[in-house]
């Protein structure tokens, strides 16, 4: 499962970043922390407010750390972040919105990877409004000793996906499939068809 966003060129919220908020106070102004004497030089109280709106972001996102951390309500490039830190398939195509859930599912998805429940909680209803799988899996059995060289070759274990993509297109096609191609077993093989 990998990111597909780059957090360095997201456009999904601009400005989301960290920086300097005007107005923000700092909840400990250094003017406070100096001596009486310094307290009073009106060059020394500039340049300590100058320093306290530079800190007050910092101080602000240490107070707020446990918001950074829901990826319901955290800053985009943040929510970006930790999708990378829990391998959420997070598509290019997606609104702010459906990235955010992904983010917030991703942890339950996976203890469901690579099952059939984990394929159909990832793309339906999100991706697809209608999916079939069938996986190529079976057990043979026989109440008869037989020699292991006469068993007939086991075919290649595949999960065939039948979908009706949301959108039309190739590119909705070729879309899903990669996101399919996340949640199935590596040592599958996916065939992707279109239905009806």
């Amino acid at each position: 499962m990998t990111t597909e966003l780059d957090l360095r060129t997201s456009t999904l919220s601009p400005g989301a970043g960290r920086g300097v908020l005007p107005g923000l106070h700092s909840p400990f102004p250094l003017e406070m922390q100096v001596p009486a004497m310094l307290a009073d030089d009106p060059f020394v109280r500039s340049f300590l407010a100058s320093l306290d709106e530079v800190i007050a972001p910092a101080i602000s996102v240490i107070d707020c750390f446990d918001a950074y951390l829901d990826p319901l309500i955290a800053p985009t490039d943040m929510v970006l972040y930790m999708g990378a830190w829990l391998l959420a398939t997070i598509d290019d195509a997606w609104s702010e919105d459906s990235i955010r859930r992904d983010v917030a599912e991703a942890h339950l998805r996976s203890k469901w990877g690579g099952t059939e429940k984990g394929i159909r909680d990832r793309l339906l209803p999100h991706e697809v409004s209608a999916l079939r799988i069938k996986e190529s899996g079976s057990t043979i059995t026989s109440t008869v000793p037989t020699d292991p060289a006469s068993w007939p070759e086991a075919p290649a274990p595949t999960v065939s996906l039948t979908i009706t993509p949301r959108d039309k297109g190739k590119q909705e096609v070729a879309r899903v499939t990669r996101i399919a191609q996340s949640v199935v077993p590596a040592h599958l093989s996916l065939k992707v068809t279109v239905g009806r």
